[in-house]
């Protein structure tokens, strides 16, 4: 249950639950600091990476990396009944007949399998996020997650449909515009081989 988002934020970095062991919260804590030292060394190291846009896009990437990354959590695959809820919810609220059939016919005869790509792909696109590393093809791959809620829930009341919407743009602005490359493993990984590069 929801209570403020001050005290939503602090129980996610600091408290586990029952979907989230202990190990998960250390290893949230490792991968965000991580992030915060690659970013002080892309700023030190990477010509053009001090400014007030690259440390936003690092901000909003970081952000959106761990709302990935919370999301991630109630999945985990010791309690997929959640996912399960609501991949049951596209077989009932999708916009389009097709994507129901195949959600029911294909997906939840073989869930155990199902859920443990979705939580291994949405913790994928956190790291990916949280450390500036291949942006651009998570960018693409959560645009495309996200476009997949989007429309298997686009019916339910549940749901606003344009959070999706917001979600998709969000990743697709990521990829399109290498959010990689402010303060990340991107951005290091693009300095070095101009340097590379150079006579």
């Amino acid at each position: 249950m929801r209570v403020d988002p001050f005290t939503d934020v602090f129980a996610f970095l600091t408290k586990p639950t029952y979907h989230e062991p202990f190990v998960m919260v250390v290893l949230f804590w490792l991968v965000a600091l991580a992030a915060i030292v690659i970013a002080h060394r892309a700023w030190r190291t990477v010509a053009g990476q001090k400014g007030a846009q690259h440390l936003a896009h690092w901000l909003v990437r970081f952000i959106v990396g761990a709302m990935w990354w919370q999301q991630a959590q109630w999945k985990f695959p010791t309690d997929i009944g959640g996912l399960r809820y609501w991949t049951e919810q596209m077989v009932q609220h999708a916009a389009f007949p097709i994507q129901s059939q195949l959600v029911e016919t294909l997906v939840l005869p073989a869930f155990a399998p199902f859920a443990y790509a979705v939580y291994v792909l949405e913790m994928a696109i956190a790291v990916s996020l949280l450390l500036g590393l291949f942006v651009r093809v998570s960018g693409i791959v959560g645009a495309l997650f996200a476009l997949n809620l989007w429309l298997g829930l686009y019916r339910s009341p549940q749901e606003w449909p344009w959070t999706y919407v917001f979600l998709v743009l969000l990743m697709f602005v990521f990829a399109v515009d290498r959010y990689g490359r402010s303060l990340g493993l991107d951005a290091i990984r693009s300095g070095s081989a101009v340097r590379d590069r150079r006579p």
